[in-house]
């Protein structure tokens, strides 16, 4: 980063802050002149109770779990759109399969430049293998199979990374956040692999491994997140920390740290969740994986003799419940923010996706409400942990019907009761602390999806580091459902995970939400009042549920007319004609006709790379085409822009002229 950016970075932060970063880099070069140590073998005992046998976990899941851990063994692990070899009992932790570049795996830790592409490759594509998924994932496949090469395997590959990454050498031991997630995979390998005869040997009786695990857990203690960077992170750390502590027990120390980990998590779980259940990044991949989290650290002190308060457990309740209400019937998850498609814990075979096991997960341990959608099969994931803490039956009050409306959070549903149409509206907080790292530049914005099938959506995420103009494009506001102004975005980016603005979203007026032939929301942001114009946007949604027909008006207030562009980003599979100011869209099963503003000049865009336009990132670290339907001109105040979308075929024939078209 250049100078530039640490000065942008350094304004969001608190005197506190400053002092706290200060005392850190005090301790992250103290620590160079010390020789880690750590706990005697007998020292520190495995304390869980055994699990019960898989019996239960549905056949087309085994198959799949089976299946993905023969992939491992064949060298074959997905990572971001790239494979990492795990064939070998002894891989490379230190390239980046992205770039093939490969990070000094001696250099101290504090001093590995790992913001430059040159010398260490992309970073996440470093660290994610060395959360060691597959490894779980291969523990869980032994766990139901009992076939001992699935062990192995990952036992060589925990002994390969305890020789590769010394304590404090290497990229490995400079995020905070890997080293929780880490400490998640040493505890339920252990626990995956009971029945293993070499597993006390690989564990509790393995100077290596004791030595790893005190040195993963005193940093934690000592330097985890704090201030501006306190968000998904520390709650990795945090949970981390206290499923390790907890599960590896046996001395005063593992005791206090358990119960510093158990402080942060009851806090945290608090300040960082909103009253309505929904995360407060307001990036709906991180509620998934912060709901992961904490529910595997509630089952964990369940276990362990150690249960986190009543009060922790109301708000991983209202999360599920959060989850459940924002999923479709089929279990698909809204787009919005960042998503990096992180997992506390890996059980199931990544082919069968985050929502369903997390949701049943969930189920398992805190009760289902009856308006629950459900899950599709019995995951590994569900059967594994929820023995650990079933849930207890409470008195506590649960929404009777699906919420449409999460007030803190700003987001709103305008939908009909069998989710025939369903309009998900984003009018809420730019993102969460200073920062509002995994924001995007999104107010107003909305995704819709028919009979359950998105048909109009948030194009995602694709990259964190490595692409700096892909990453502006994906945060940008053209990149969302709403209006672009003055060909800038609503809030400023300063970096990768850094804004120097943020809007203010507010509610107008409502109605008709949860009930009723019409359903109304007008809604409105100041993003850019910033601007010479000092613009501010106005959009009212309008479903006829009868109808099965949204109407979106767009209008403004601002000093003089200013350019706009106003965007709609159809799903890859969704087809598109557009005629002059009229859009036929058809996809398997359905079809859709958006009538467009007329005051504006429409086209179609799909895959187009300079400037990046119509892009859709199903997965983090891929991208692929779609199209985005882009109309621009100039408004005044007081003007309006109508448009108007209606469930089924089109009403009139399109023109034969101007026409233009992409399939999926």
């Amino acid at each position: 980063m250049d100078i530039g950016w640490y000065l942008r970075r350094l304004r969001r932060m608190s005197v506190a802050e400053i002092a706290w970063r200060m005392r850190t880099a005090a301790i992250q070069q103290a620590w160079r002149f010390v020789t880690p140590g750590g706990p005697a073998v007998g020292a520190i005992a495995w304390t869980s109770a055994k699990l019960p046998a898989l019996d239960s976990v549905d056949t087309a899941a085994q198959q799949r779990l089976l299946a993905a851990a023969e992939a491992i063994l064949a060298g074959k692990w997905d990572v971001f759109g790239r494979n990492f070899d795990t064939a070998p009992r002894d891989p490379d932790w230190h390239r980046d399969v992205r770039t093939g570049i490969r990070s000094d795996p001696e250099q101290y830790c504090f001093a590995v430049p790992y913001r430059d592409p040159k010398q260490v490759g992309t970073v996440k594509y470093v660290w994610e293998p060395s959360r060691l998924h597959h490894v779980t994932l291969l523990a869980a496949a032994y766990r139901l199979s009992g076939a001992a090469r699935f062990a192995e395997h990952a036992a060589a590959h925990l002994q390969s990374w305890w020789r590769a990454n010394p304590p404090l050498k290497g990229i490995h031991w400079l995020s905070g956040i890997e080293i929780g997630m880490r400490l998640i995979a040493f505890v339920w390998a252990r626990r995956l692999l009971a029945d293993w005869p070499g597993v006390e040997a690989l564990f509790e009786r393995n100077p290596g491994f004791l030595l790893q695990l005190h040195q993963h857990e005193r940093w934690l203690a000592v330097l985890h997140s704090r201030g501006s960077s306190a968000n998904n992170h520390l709650i990795a750390e945090a949970a981390g920390l206290f499923i390790a502590a907890s599960a590896f027990s046996g001395t005063p120390q593992q005791s206090r740290w358990a119960n510093l980990a158990a402080g942060i998590l009851e806090q945290e779980a608090i300040t960082q969740t909103f009253a309505d259940g929904l995360n407060r990044e307001l990036a709906f991949g991180y509620h998934g994986y912060f709901l992961g989290l904490l529910l595997l650290a509630l089952a964990e002190g369940e276990a362990a003799g150690r249960p986190l308060s009543d009060d922790f457990r109301r708000v991983v309740t209202r999360m599920a419940d959060a989850l459940a209400a924002n999923l479709t019937p089929d279990l698909q998850a809204p787009r919005q923010g960042d998503g990096d498609d992180a997992v506390a814990l890996m059980a199931d075979a990544p082919e069968t996706g985050p929502w369903a096991p997390l949701l049943e997960l969930a189920a398992a341990l805190l009760g289902p409400c009856d308006w629950w959608p459900k899950a599709s099969g019995r995951f590994v994931l569900a059967n594994v942990v929820g023995p650990l803490a079933p849930h207890r039956q409470r008195d506590d009050l649960r929404m009777a019907r699906r919420p449409n409306s999460f007030k803190e959070a700003g987001v709103t549903f305008l939908r009909t009761a069998d989710d025939a149409i369903s309009v998900r509206v984003d009018h809420g907080p730019h993102g969460f602390l200073a920062t509002a790292a995994h924001g995007h530049a999104d107010a107003l914005g909305f995704e819709l999806a028919i009979g359950g099938r998105p048909v109009l959506v948030d194009p995602g995420t694709y990259c964190y580091q490595g692409e700096p103009e892909w990453r502006h494009y994906f945060r940008s506001t053209v990149a969302h459902n709403t209006l672009e102004i003055a060909a800038a975005d609503q809030a400023v980016q300063a970096g990768p995970f850094l804004w120097s603005t943020q809007p203010t979203s507010w509610v107008e007026s409502q109605s008709g939400i949860d009930a009723g032939d019409q359903a109304e929301l007008t809604v409105a942001h100041d993003g850019y009042r910033r601007l010479e114009a000092k613009a501010t946007h106005f959009r009212r949604f309008a479903l006829d549920r009868r109808a099965q027909a949204l109407t979106i008006t767009d209008r403004i207030e601002a000093a003089a007319p200013v350019p706009v562009r106003l965007a709609f980003h159809l799903h890859p599979e969704v087809q598109a004609v557009l005629a002059g100011h009229r859009a036929e869209l058809r996809w398997l099963g359905g079809a859709a006709v958006i009538d467009l503003p007329e005051q504006l000049s429409w086209a179609l865009h799909r895959g187009e790379e300079q400037p990046p336009l119509g892009w859709f990132s199903p997965a983090f670290g891929e991208k692929i085409p779609a199209g985005a339907l882009i109309g621009s001109g100039e408004m005044s105040a007081g003007e309006s822009l109508e448009t108007r979308l209606a469930n089924g075929a089109a009403e009139a024939p399109r023109a034969a002229v101007g026409v233009k078209e992409f399939p999926a």
